[in-house]
């Protein structure tokens, strides 16, 4: 059986569907991904300490798409499952007990939306799917964010916020990085984002390997955890320790 918010994402699937102007960007054959875990799996509410977020589940290969059933293909192995398990490991969480995963823009487009060019997507689809995604994670109270990849920074940021939507701003860029000249790290503050969190952006996992992101990686994951521990309730009892 359905949860109430999933009856809203397909009455929202639904609408989107018929929309005038929207339509033609939605790859209606698809259906909208499951959470990880699925709304039904989850024991407690209090179980979960961390919330990872995409942006959407579109991948550029349409063979692909057609077997993505689950937000992030978090239910089966594979190179973006190994990348954020490392995370949570560095963070001392368990990626299958201790974590949500959702997407911010649920449905499929008919390619990534980065390469969507007659329309903002990102903006005019955000403005149908974001106040869902409010009501859904609302259950999780205080509960901190991970987002993933940088077109999701311009759904999150508020428009009145002093804050950057580019994600090595938040792992202290400096053109010097290389030989020691970087800036401190820094999270997106609750009054700043459109979920009221502290929001940590990474990079998604192709960007990784990218010399600047995979030197700062091991450095970031400790300010994660520190910030999470100094600032917020415990998650879990070895960073409470």
């Amino acid at each position: 059986m359905k949860t109430p918010i999933e009856k809203k994402a397909v009455e929202i699937f639904g609408k989107l569907k018929s929309d005038p102007q929207l339509s033609r960007f939605v790859d209606s054959s698809l259906q909208i991904p499951k959470t990880y875990p699925a709304a039904e799996e989850i024991r407690s509410i209090k179980q979960i300490h961390l919330i990872i977020l995409g942006q959407d589940p579109t991948v550029k290969n349409q063979r692909s798409r057609t077997k993505i059933t689950t937000v992030l293909n978090l239910d089966r192995k594979g190179s973006l499952r190994n990348y954020l398990n490392g995370i949570c490991k560095d963070l001392e969480i368990d990626l299958d007990k201790n974590v949500y995963a959702t997407n911010c823009l649920k449905n499929f487009f008919i390619k990534p939306p980065a390469q969507i060019k007659e329309d903002n997507v990102f903006e005019d689809f955000a403005q149908v799917w974001l106040p869902l995604l409010q009501e859904e994670l609302a259950q999780f109270d205080s509960v901190p964010i991970i987002t993933l990849g940088e077109p999701i920074l311009s759904i999150m940021v508020r428009g009145d916020a002093d804050a950057s939507r580019l994600v090595w701003d938040y792992w202290g860029f400096n053109e010097d990085w290389d030989i020691g000249k970087t800036l401190p790290f820094k999270y997106i503050k609750p009054d700043d984002n459109a979920l009221n969190r502290f929001i940590f952006p990474f990079p998604h996992q192709p960007s990784i390997s990218k010399k600047f992101y995979s030197a700062r990686l091991k450095e970031y994951e400790a300010f994660v955890k520190q910030t999470i521990s100094s600032q917020l309730r415990p998650i879990s009892a070895a960073v409470d320790g």
